[in-house]
């Protein structure tokens, strides 16, 4: 899901009519929506967009709802880097246009705090993770970090695994502090066609560039002294991806008078390589009068090479262009479908393993058992005087997952000026998501410690536009 929801804008403009450009021309950001728009360019252009990022979430477990916490995470990234070189071949063929760029289509930055006091211990799903196996099977970033500070031992020597929590459903005062960066920025290459003033047509290829990091910082604390021999632990995940992919996407639009318009736009599959380093540490304070305390295990370092294919998506658009006195402008309609179970895991690239081959196989089973399809609808519209424009946006998104019953709102605005050589444009974007997460899962449901996290972006671009 991290790399299947994408975030088609670019510039300024795109951003302020809510990505809603798949019917409409003359703006770089097409390219990552439907290419065909390319070819509305009658004269050479440069785009540079710099913008201001800021995610704040709320977030809680739900056997403790009253204990919500808040954090909020800003940065400057860059959004858009565009040329596109117009011409004219004088044919038929009334333009033929070519694209180069850059544009940031995914966004991961946020900082989650979750607390509160509920059922069980992650030291239960450690011993889980080891139950059935001897010291030396332990898992090397999971059951045996857990093993070495004593947070689960095997007194009888049946490997089976025991924690200090003889009841399991015991309330334990938890905590997880989660730090995620980075997003997707991809490189594009396009060329579209206009031929006889109605008929565009268009095709690119883009070469996306992603980077993960996490860090997740869980603990377990009791002030109270209500556990016998348990004080606190603390228990650290930290991740880094990096990944290359390619993909292409293939569009047309057509005028039906010179004011309406629709088109078409098929978006292929992104396929994926990634590249994981990963490492965790456990930390475990405990008194039981026998075992001394034991030092803060820290576990190698893992890396692992995996492929992902994301799903393709379809979307349709319709647009007009309106004049009401010295007022003109647009409003497009943007319909995007995808199915996300077409996305796949594939972990025997690297490893051949009959190991990963069961694993590969469970993950995209999961992904065919818990993810559907989805449709996303967009609406924005652009109003002109002179050489002033406003611009408004709304989208609704719709959960990748079966059991998630709603959709993820956002709003834009934007304003511009447009002079002959140069234009200016303002674009924000305000957007919520929300979404159930599990710090771990154990074989009691009733023992996950289910939480809800919603996320508000706030998304401020600022495009320089010189036309040559």
């Amino acid at each position: 899901m991290r790399w299947s929801s994408t975030d088609p804008t670019g510039t300024a403009r795109t951003l302020g009519v809510g990505s809603a450009f798949g019917a409409m021309g003359g703006d770089f950001s097409v390219i990552n929506i439907n290419p065909a728009g390319i070819a509305d360019f009658r004269i050479s252009e440069f785009t540079f967009t710099p913008s201001l990022r800021t995610s704040s979430t709320e977030s809680f477990f739900q056997s403790a709802s009253s204990n919500v916490s808040f954090n909020k995470k800003s940065s400057l990234g860059l959004d858009n880097i565009g040329f596109v070189i117009a011409s004219n071949p004088g044919t038929s063929l009334t333009s033929s246009n070519f694209a180069i760029g850059y544009s940031r289509i995914s966004d991961l930055q946020r900082n989650i705090t979750i607390a509160g006091k509920t059922k069980g211990s992650i030291t239960t799903y450690f011993a889980e993770q080891a139950n059935g196996l001897t010291e030396d099977q332990l898992d090397e970033f999971i059951s045996y970090p857990a093993y070495r500070t004593f947070a689960i031992f095997d007194t009888d020597g049946d490997n089976f695994y025991e924690t200090d929590f003889a009841e399991e459903d015991l309330p334990v005062m938890k905590t997880q502090e989660i730090i995620q960066t980075g997003g997707v920025n991809e490189l594009t290459f396009g060329w579209a066609g206009e031929y006889q003033n109605k008929l565009n047509m268009g095709i690119s290829i883009g070469v996306p560039f992603s980077s993960f990091e996490e860090s997740k910082v869980y603990t377990e604390e009791d002030p109270d002294d209500e556990i016998a021999t348990f004080n606190s632990l603390e228990y650290t995940e930290l991740l880094n991806t990096s990944g290359v992919g390619f993909n292409f996407k293939a569009g047309f639009t057509y005028k039906i008078t010179p004011a309406i318009r629709f088109g078409g736009a098929f978006h292929s599959p992104t396929w994926n390589r990634f590249t994981d380093n990963y490492s965790t540490s456990m930390t475990y304070d405990f008194n039981d009068g026998f075992n001394p305390v034991q030092p803060p295990y820290n576990s190698l370092e893992g890396t692992f090479q995996y492929r992902i294919t994301t799903p393709w998506r379809a979307i349709g658009s319709v647009g007009t262009i309106y004049r009401i006195g010295e007022i003109v402008g647009f409003v497009n309609a943007d319909f995007e479908h995808l199915d996300y179970t077409n996305a796949s895991y594939n972990g025997t690239a690297f490893d051949k393993s009959a190991d990963e081959q069961r694993y590969t196989n469970e993950v995209n089973r999961n992904v065919r058992e818990r993810l559907g399809t989805a449709t996303n609808v967009r609406l924005g519209t652009e109003m002109g005087y002179k050489n002033l424009r406003l611009r408004v946006g709304y989208s609704w998104e719709q959960s990748a997952f079966n059991a998630d019953d709603f959709y993820n709102n956002k709003v834009s605005f934007g304003a511009g000026f447009r002079g002959d050589r140069f234009f200016i444009d303002l674009g924000i974007r305000l957007s919520e998501q929300t979404e159930g997460y599990n710090p771990y899962v154990v074989l009691d449901e009733n023992l996950d410690p289910l939480s809800n996290i919603s996320t508000n972006r706030t998304r401020g671009a600022l495009t320089l536009g010189f036309k040559f």
